[in-house]
């Protein structure tokens, strides 16, 4: 059965990120695969500042030089596969594994896993 995304989120199948109004269909087990997207505009978005937005999601707002800076950091520990802990631009630590996931992912949701 397909719908609209009510959430963002991830697809189960791809790895792809699901915004809200995107079509997607249940896989099992409470996992969803995008099915289409929702038609929008598209802005370009920096890759290295999308990234640190994916962690902390108020950082390029309060500093957008600073997230470039820690988005392109983390893209070069992520080829490496490095374990490692970062702080955001509000003061939290973040622990991001091998896979570039934080250490509670899936279930705290602060990574978007």
């Amino acid at each position: 059965m397909m719908f609209p995304a009510r959430f963002p989120g991830r697809c189960a199948l791809t790895g792809a990120p699901i915004a809200i109004g995107d079509v997607i269909r249940s896989v099992g087990r409470g996992r969803y695969a995008l099915v289409s997207r929702a038609s929008r505009p598209v802005d370009p978005v920096d890759a290295d500042i999308a990234l640190a937005e994916s962690i902390d999601p108020s950082c390029s707002a309060a500093d957008p030089e600073a997230a470039a800076h820690a988005g392109a950091y983390l893209r070069r520990l992520m080829a490496r596969g490095v374990s490692d802990i970062w702080r955001g631009v509000n003061g939290r630590e973040y622990y991001r594994n091998r896979r570039g996931l934080c250490e509670d992912a899936p279930c705290c949701g602060c990574c978007n896993a």
